[in-house]
């Protein structure tokens, strides 16, 4: 399998140092500058896939990515960690028109030892989940050091994406720290269906070294330690299970045409984000809305925001054209004064054009989730 190497990103490099020892796949293209993106000449380079930055000026990606929709083969987008969940939106967007399969690499939701977590495996003595029942709560303690708060945010989203996995979608998140300091950072929430989620950002400590899960059940639990070398540690009843780093080269030849559900995680993770961030200002439980950002849902909000707009805006043109009104015979604005009369049939108009606007939303096609 030919590769096309777009970025500078840790996971680019990664995928350099596994093609180079690699005798099956091999780069064919590199090019470390995502700013001059030539889908001809990686289309010529003969290129299957073609891994893309995911890390860099929002504006710069979502132009490659323009680009590379019309890729007839397998594009994806590696450590994607935008900041802006509408970026996240546009990027699903753009992923849906593409020619080829567009999808995203998230490292820790497409490690091997989740494979046990996605019920492929019912054998309990291969499956440690089998044996703790109904899974109640879900703990991540991620060890970091450092003096940034986006940087403590931006690992809280990756890691989301591994935490909804297990206990489902996210609906409400409180988040804490000790004053203005990003780390330490406690993030709790709570499931759509049910368990309870905790994330903590943490300083180095002994016994952490990158990250621990801790999954709680009705009749046990299951303790996960993530290696900074990639591999992961599952502990369950005096038994220990060992999965190796990600092979993101063998993985590409594995990925699934249904894209869609891969932006699922990365979306919703940056709603999270958001809302940690949110919490994080005002002190207060937030609440998210998981009814979808679908096209319905766009046109009621942009509805609403222009109602808003309409009522505010009429209201101001009335107060104005009643005072102009007032002083015309006084001031001789006999002329302009016939203008000003016209304005409430103006608006009156413009009201049932706006009500008539609202028809629009029954041509347009529901969600399954709505």
């Amino acid at each position: 399998m030919n590769f096309a190497l777009l970025g500078t990103s840790p996971l680019i490099r990664q995928f350099e140092l596994q093609l180079a020892d690699s005798k099956a796949h091999q780069t064919v293209f590199s090019l470390p500058d995502v700013n001059q993106i030539d889908l001809v000449a990686i289309e010529q380079s003969g290129a299957q896939v073609i891994v893309l930055d995911g890390i860099g000026d929002e504006t710069v990606l979502l132009r490659g990515i323009e680009v590379l929709k019309a890729f007839d083969g397998l594009v994806l987008l590696a450590q994607f960690c935008t900041r802006t969940v509408l970026t996240a939106y546009e990027v699903e967007r753009l992923a849906g028109d593409a020619v080829g399969l567009f999808a995203p690499i998230l490292p820790l939701l497409q490690h091997p030892a989740m494979e046990l977590f996605r019920g492929t495996q019912t054998d309990s003595t291969t499956n440690p989940l089998i044996a703790i029942g109904q899974i109640e709560r879900v703990e991540m303690e991620r060890v970091m050091q450092t003096e940034c708060v986006e940087s403590v945010l931006d690992a809280c989203a990756q890691d989301l994406t591994v935490l909804v996995a297990l206990a489902g979608p996210i609906k409400e998140v409180v988040a804490m720290r000790v004053g203005s300091e990003p780390v330490p950072l406690n993030v709790q929430g709570t499931s759509q269906s049910g368990p309870l989620v905790r994330w903590s950002a943490v300083r180095p400590c002994p016994d952490v070294e990158s990250a621990r899960i801790l999954i709680e059940g009705t009749q046990g639990r299951v303790v996960i330690r993530l290696r900074e070398t990639g591999h992961w540690d599952i502990e369950a009843d005096a038994k220990v299970f060992s999965f190796p780093p990600l092979d993101f080269v063998t993985h590409c030849g594995e990925m699934s045409q249904d894209a869609a559900v891969r932006w699922t995680p990365v979306t919703h993770s940056l709603e999270v984000r958001e809302a940690v961030a949110k919490s994080l200002q005002r002190g207060r439980l937030i609440r998210l809305n998981l009814d979808g950002h679908g096209e319905r849902t766009a046109f009621k909000g942009t509805m609403a925001s222009l109602g808003c707009a309409l009522l505010l805006g009429g209201l101001v043109l009335l107060i104005f054209s009643a005072a102009i009104l007032s002083l015309a015979p006084e001031n001789g604005f006999g002329q302009f004064a016939i203008w000003i009369e016209k304005i409430p049939w103006v608006l009156a108009g413009l009201m049932v054009l706006f009500l008539l606007i609202q028809l629009f939303a029954f041509v347009i096609p529901r969600r399954s989730e709505e």
